[in-house]
């Protein structure tokens, strides 16, 4: 049991944290074993999430020191709190993933950018492209035009190439009938 300074230094981490972070999703794991809940969070460890089990009276006080008062409903029963610091989506595909597969794992909600998510924009949130795969896109998307513009320089060339080298047999012919 956690002594009141402890208390306060938790409150204050987890606000900092809830400040920081760009989503927030609040999950229900009653009746997951350890074996599950270690999974879960080496899953989570690996994309760099964090996830946390805090009792809900801390996590209602961290929530409204953040200004997050909007999730105070969803505080009720085994709640962990998972952040996604760099990349909003991950969390949520990782949890909604996770869910599907282990139905003890439940999605209460969450916040996206300080906006309030239920369950079913949580499930929403999952199915958008992460950091990862925009930044492919994007990469792909400005590629396209250089590498379309190097095709038609390169065409263009072999053209004149092609044209150069027809110019020369012909003279050759021209030169050898000549003779």
């Amino acid at each position: 049991m956690l002594r009141r300074p402890e208390k306060v230094e938790l409150v204050n981490e987890l606000s900092e944290k809830l400040r920081q972070a760009q989503s927030i999703i609040l999950t229900d794991f009653q009746g997951m074993n350890v074996a599950e809940v270690s999974d879960l969070r080496s899953q989570l460890r690996s994309q760099a999430i964090e996830m946390r089990v805090v009792k809900n009276r801390l996590i209602r006080r961290a929530l409204s020191d953040a200004g997050c008062d909007s999730l105070d409903s969803l505080l009720v029963g085994n709640t962990a709190v998972v952040f996604g610091m760099s990349d909003p989506v991950a969390p949520a595909k990782i949890l909604v993933k996770y869910a599907k597969d282990n139905e003890k794992l439940k999605v209460k909600g969450g916040l996206l950018e300080r906006k309030a998510l239920d369950s079913a924009g949580v499930d929403n949130l999952s199915r958008m492209p992460g950091r990862h795969e925009l930044l492919t896109m994007m990469a792909r998307d400005l590629k396209a035009p250089a590498t379309k513009m190097a095709t038609v320089f390169q065409a263009g060339l072999l053209k004149v190439a092609h044209a150069m080298n027809a110019l020369a047999r012909k003279k050759e012919e021209a030169g050898e009938a000549a003779a």
